[in-house]
């Protein structure tokens, strides 16, 4: 990816779209102009280039200067930008802040406590990063018949957010793989003291299908990429059943040691 599509990416996350992108890289490089020249070099029509210079105004990054000839434009710095994330931070905070009590009103309108049996189903990459996210969620501990390591399916960013907020909540996990071996380097970050693995010969169980089990839930995963999906099943009785079947193939299993 080159500069200008790196620079149009970023700044697509702070609602910059990329031909107004285009238009402050292109100020940048120019230094002071007029909306006519910016439209020149970028190609853009006069009005659609004021409307590009008002949404880079709005987030702070271009300043105008009325001149007797008329106004001039100038790029400012990127750092402007510290203020549209410090408010997107804000944001979110209050987001997560409200959440549970916007589901508790949720539940309220449900009825009394809710149901008691539910399924959820996520589709594609994404739901299946939500119903991973889920799994974050646990309360102290987790079990999973693990197919593969997260990071074979899902990208490194998303992966590593996840098993950092697994060491923020210090949750404890059993993970039963066929797998004979375990390397640090495919499991990072994680905290050793909390992370259990342990090998089952795939002659008594051939873990080809990914399950968690937490809380009352059990997750099934598909991440296949005809049809890649979660299915996430709250129910106390499967849920024990499940806890109960991994238990007993964990007695079968043997431990294994992380490699570094």
């Amino acid at each position: 990816m080159d500069t200008q599509s790196q620079l149009q990416t970023y700044l697509s996350h702070v609602d910059i779209d990329a031909a107004a992108a285009k238009a402050y890289i292109a100020l940048v490089k120019l230094g002071p102009v007029s909306a006519l020249q910016l439209s020149k070099a970028t190609g853009s029509s006069r009005t659609q280039t004021y409307r590009h210079l008002e949404t880079l105004q709005a987030k702070g990054l271009v300043s105008s200067e009325q001149l007797s000839y008329g106004t001039l434009f100038r790029s400012l710095p990127l750092e402007n930008l510290e203020a549209t994330i410090a408010m997107r931070e804000a944001e979110t905070t209050a987001l997560k802040h409200d959440l549970k009590d916007m589901s508790e009103l949720l539940q309220h309108l449900a009825g009394a406590s809710g149901p008691k049996a539910t399924t959820h189903h996520y589709y594609g990459l994404a739901g299946l990063k939500q119903a991973n996210w889920n799994l974050t969620k646990a309360t102290q501990e987790y079990r999973v018949f693990e197919a593969a390591h997260l990071s074979q399916h899902l990208d490194a960013a998303f992966t590593k957010r996840h098993r950092e907020r697994q060491i923020e909540r210090q949750l404890i996990s059993y993970d039963l793989t066929n797998d004979t071996e375990a390397k640090a380097a495919d499991l990072e970050p994680f905290a050793p003291s909390r992370a259990f693995l342990r090998h089952i010969d795939p002659k008594i169980l051939t873990i080809s299908f990914e399950v968690y089990i937490y809380d009352n839930v059990v997750t099934l995963l598909d991440y296949s990429k005809e049809n890649p999906h979660a299915l996430e099943i709250h129910h106390p009785t499967l849920y024990q059943m499940m806890f109960q079947l991994f238990e007993a193939m964990w007695q079968l299993g043997e431990p294994l040691e992380i490699t570094y």
